[in-house]
């Protein structure tokens, strides 16, 4: 897994995703809590979504290049708890943190995703773990009959 010069086994990933996951658990996530992800495109990126998510945290995605005031708005609207960025996912990367044994079910939220607003207002959008499954499964190939 990787892309511009960096990479990672899946071994590698998973250790990392594990103790950003109890990180966020020491600071209080769980099921349902929203937990910003302001980074750019990068392995980072991934580790942290995945590590939310095995938290049992739903992602909220806070793009770095967007205006601070809609940055402020999202997370206030969604009622994002913790934001996860470059300073946080470093602290998380050390240590022998161990993952959260967390049971969330196919209807909790997985992330919040923001529309841009026919009104001109953002609107979130609670997508919940089972439709968060159903992507990643079409997005590898493990459609039916697979």
């Amino acid at each position: 897994l990787g892309e511009g010069g960096e990479s990672l086994t899946y071994g590698e990933l998973g250790v990392r995703v594990d103790r950003l996951a109890g990180h966020l658990a020491s600071l209080g996530v769980g099921v349902e809590s929203r937990v910003g992800v302001c980074l750019p495109r990068s392995l980072d990126l991934v580790v942290a979504v995945l590590g939310v998510l095995r938290a049992g945290g739903a992602y909220v995605p806070l793009d770095p290049e967007y205006p601070v005031d809609r940055l402020e708005f999202m997370k206030a609207d969604s009622g994002v708890e913790v934001v996860v960025t470059e300073e946080v996912l470093a602290r998380s990367l050390v240590g022998d943190v161990v993952a959260p044994e967390v049971v969330v079910s196919l209807s909790s939220a997985a992330y919040v995703i923001y529309t841009s607003g026919s009104t001109g207002r953002p609107k979130g959008v609670v997508v919940p773990h089972g439709a968060m499954a159903g992507l990643v499964r079409w997005a590898v190939g493990l459609g039916e009959g697979r």
